[in-house]
C-alpha cells in the first residue's frame, strides 16, 4: 500500500508542462524581392523635395505678407497721428493771423495806439 500511495502523491503532484512553440515566419513567396526599385524610391524623394520646397515658398509668403500687413497697420497709425497734429498746427496758425488778436497785442504789449481817423490816398486826385 505505501508504494500505491506514494504512486498517487507522485500522480498528483505533476503538473502538466506547457510547452511554447516557436512559429516560424515565413514570407510569402510571391513577396521575396531581392531588388530594390531605385526608380521608385528617386522619384519619392523628388516628390518630397518638391513638397517641401513648396511648402517652405508657401511660408515665406505668408510670413512676407503679415510683415506687410503689420508695416500698413503701423504706417496708418503714423498717418493718423501726423493728421491730428496738422489740424492743431493749422488751428494755432489761424488763431496767430486772428485780426483781433493781433490788434489786442499791439495794444497791449506793444503799446501802440488804433488811430481814430484813416486816410486814404487816391490815385485821381492831384
Amino acid at each position: 500500500m505505501p508504494q500505491a500511495a506514494r504512486k498517487a502523491w507522485i500522480e498528483e503532484k505533476e503538473e502538466p508542462q506547457v510547452v511554447f512553440r516557436r512559429r516560424s515566419r515565413r514570407r510569402p513567396a510571391f513577396a521575396v524581392r531581392t531588388q530594390v526599385n531605385t526608380e521608385l524610391r528617386s522619384r519619392a524623394l523628388i516628390l518630397f523635395l518638391l513638397f517641401a520646397f513648396t511648402a517652405t515658398v508657401t511660408l515665406i509668403r505668408s510670413e512676407e505678407s503679415a510683415m506687410r500687413g503689420y508695416e500698413l497697420v503701423q504706417l496708418r497709425q503714423e498717418a493718423l497721428q501726423l493728421e491730428r497734429e496738422n489740424k492743431y498746427l493749422e488751428l494755432n496758425i489761424a488763431e496767430l493771423k486772428a485780426p483781433q488778436r493781433i490788434k489786442d497785442r499791439a495794444t497791449n504789449e506793444l503799446g501802440m495806439v488804433v488811430p481814430k481817423e484813416f486816410y486814404f490816398a487816391a490815385e485821381g486826385n492831384k
